[in-house]
């Protein structure tokens, strides 16, 4: 496992303020697989609180594949913006550089994610990610899901 990585993830899960807001719609049963530089690791609120764990949870909603390069991007936004987040996270799918590019891998159904929560977080992006999405050619958050499956 990649110390690096897996530490600053886990500071900023338990930390920041813009990952607080940000998880707090989503349910217990979330479940976000990361592949990581130097290992598997998942991120829970199965405690109520967020959760970085090392190993993969069986059953993830999707599973994240983050660069060294795309964890260091996130983890040093000083802003407790959501949408900033958003924002940030959605060019870093986009990314074409490899040493940044997060690939997104959904596992679950759009009910599950629907009943996960998900959909709450996007909302609280506001209206910043949503003209962000608009404006990158997705209309709704359906039509978010569908291009993220489709291998964004």
């Amino acid at each position: 496992m990649s110390a690096t990585s897996y530490e600053a993830l886990r500071t900023f899960f338990e930390t920041s303020p813009a990952a607080r807001k940000a998880t707090r719609p989503l349910s217990r049963g979330a479940r976000v697989n990361l592949v990581l530089a130097g290992g598997p690791a998942f991120f829970t609120l199965e405690t109520g609180a967020p959760t970085l764990r090392e190993g993969a949870a069986p059953d993830p909603d999707f599973t994240l594949t983050l660069p060294d390069g795309a964890i260091g991007r996130l983890t040093s936004l000083a802003s407790d913006d959501v949408g900033e987040f958003g924002i940030t996270f959605f060019e870093l799918v986009l990314d074409r550089d490899p040493a940044r590019k997060v690939h997104v891998h959904i596992d679950a159904p759009t009910t599950r994610l629907l009943g996960h929560g998900y959909l709450g977080v996007l909302a609280l992006g506001g209206l910043k990610v949503t003209w962000w999405l608009i404006k990158n050619g997705v209309k709704n958050p359906r039509a978010a899901i569908d291009r993220l499956r489709g291998g964004a």
